[in-house]
């Protein structure tokens, strides 16, 4: 299965800690990058292509990709740089990839920190398409939320609020026809000249047509990292999960 991973924004939120590198390269508490993490878990969950965007600092992604390579066998990479990351959002590095949007996948920013039980989860889903959703998560001022009719996705922005919305994490599982369905409008935005929004905002146009269920995330980790303070918490968080995950591993046996 394959999986596309948008890493070509500039991380400029991060302040000193993208300054030499990529966001996707910061180290977490096991001195792992967020980057590495990802691919050691979706490869563990049987994804073995990995569509990679990038940006600045293409050749760090390149070496780490080549570590990875190394250490998990059957694996490859394709890398599609956005040669406009500096003026334009991250639906144009979906643009520049959508050749390889031509079949289901997992599509997921390069920013996030999750553990393996969710995306297992989400795997082993009958459900064609999914999103990830919080219940119970108080609604993030200046992050993405999603809002669901009867279960099933209608719009994704920061903007929106209210009792039909919930926090929302950027990975998402989705069936071939989703996929061709997303792109389309994608090609549609960005060749109208809509390269300053998100590829979100190309998919509200068209959730009715793609059937993505909403999936809750409570019992599992995930969450974004923007800025150095999201850095430190993260970091501190799935710390804490992955030390309570083999505890009760460990207690199951």
């Amino acid at each position: 299965m394959r999986a596309i991973i948008f890493n070509s924004g500039m991380g400029s939120r991060m302040g000193e800690c993208t300054r030499l590198e990529p966001k996707c390269m910061t180290k977490l508490y096991s001195a792992e990058t967020i980057f590495a993490r990802q691919i050691r878990i979706l490869s563990a969950c049987g994804i073995d292509e990995f569509v990679v965007t990038t940006g600045p600092f293409a050749d760090q992604i390149r070496a780490q990709a080549a570590v990875c390579q190394q250490r998990y066998a059957g694996i490859r990479f394709i890398f599609v740089p956005n040669p406009q990351y500096q003026t334009t959002n991250y639906i144009v590095s979906m643009y520049h990839a959508r050749d390889y949007l031509d079949t289901g996948l997992l599509l997921l920013h390069g920013d996030l920190v999750f553990d393996e039980g969710l995306v297992r989860a989400m795997l082993f889903s009958p459900a064609e398409s999914l999103c990830l959703f919080h219940e119970d998560k108080v609604l993030p001022r200046k992050d993405f939320k999603a809002q669901f009719c009867d279960g099933v996705l209608k719009k994704v922005s920061v903007q929106i609020f209210g009792t039909d919305c919930y926090a929302f994490q950027p990975l998402y599982k989705l069936g071939a026809d989703a996929v061709r369905i997303w792109k389309n409008q994608v090609v549609q935005f960005v060749e109208a000249g809509k390269t300053q929004v998100y590829a979100e905002d190309a998919l509200n146009e068209v959730t009715s047509d793609m059937n993505i269920l909403g999936m809750s995330y409570k019992s599992y980790y995930i969450d974004e990292i923007d800025n150095e303070e999201d850095y430190c918490r993260v970091s501190g968080e799935i710390s804490r999960f992955d030390r309570s995950s083999v505890i009760r591993q460990n207690v199951c046996i």
